[in-house]
């Protein structure tokens, strides 16, 4: 019986003896796996949904919203939670979002990078409490996950930082994330959002990275007027909200991928259903 490999966020799943298990070896880069799913969605439920909110305990913002509903799909669909690395396919342990919080709303602020691990035991609350706490953290000044180590890194001469990024993808390929990189590295995570919609621009075909072992990017775009299928059948105009999605193809089929954004949509369309993940 062969041993079950186990990496620090994830236990080795087996590749299948198809077509899809020799993908990690003839398709080597997340690039190079990528597929784009575009997602329109009527937004008058959600909107109605995050307004009646104010000024409640369960108040949500329209990107909490996203993250919950990304939370909870990975959880309904695990498959979606995995990763590549080495070769091999992972499952994670967590669900792990990662995105990006600018510390004021003007061109030359910072942005810093923002990771929350949520454990399998957590519920809706739990998940606010640590999105809304670690925001909060980095707009009163605190550094994000993995400033200090980028600033450190930066500071080497280009032939030293060259030489100790290829020697930590190595040891990632062979061994493991390098244990000063765990739950510092944004690019390691389960999804990264990127909410566009809150600087008034709409959702890009975001490109996956290839550092990091991060399987899943959602651009969240604006709210914007557009034409819909009304509810009897006809153009209406409604408010809109643009998703885009991409995944890496090596994790699952596209069929699973399929009925997985079927559920996304169902989550977003029917925001009550955002209260237990």
């Amino acid at each position: 019986m062969s041993r079950v490999r186990r990496r620090h966020d994830a236990i080795q799943v087996q590749l299948p003896n198809t077509f899809n298990g020799i993908f990690p070896y003839v398709m080597r880069g997340r690039n190079e796996s990528i597929l784009y799913y575009p997602i329109k969605l009527d937004a008058g439920p959600l909107l109605a949904y995050v307004e009646a909110s104010k000024g409640t305990d369960h108040e949500i913002s329209l990107f909490e919203a996203g993250v919950i509903c990304m939370v909870k799909l990975l959880r309904a669909r695990p498959t979606l939670n995995r990763y590549v690395a080495g070769r091999r396919l992972w499952q994670r342990r967590d669900v792990v979002v990662s995105f990006i919080a600018k510390r004021a709303y003007s061109d030359d602020a910072p942005e810093t990078n923002i990771q929350v691990t949520i454990r399998p035991h957590d519920d809706v609350k739990t998940l606010l409490a640590k999105v809304r706490g670690q925001i909060t953290s980095v707009k009163s000044g605190e550094d994000g996950h993995g400033d200090k180590i980028i600033e450190t890194f930066m500071k080497m001469p280009r032939f030293v930082l060259r030489t100790a990024v290829a020697a930590m993808r190595t040891w990632d390929f062979y061994v493991d994330t390098p244990g000063f990189l765990r739950g510092k590295d944004p690019l390691r995570c389960s999804v990264f959002i990127s909410n566009l919609g809150s600087v008034g621009i709409d959702a890009p075909y975001h490109h996956l990275y290839e550092w990091g072992n991060c399987s899943v990017f959602m651009a969240m775009g604006k709210i914007h007027k557009d034409v819909v299928v009304g509810k009897n059948g006809r153009p209406a105009v409604a408010d809109v909200l643009q998703l885009r999605m991409a995944l890496d193809e090596r994790i699952c089929d596209g069929y699973y991928d399929a009925r997985s954004l079927d559920l996304f949509e169902e989550y977003l369309t029917h925001p009550e259903l955002l209260e237990t993940i």
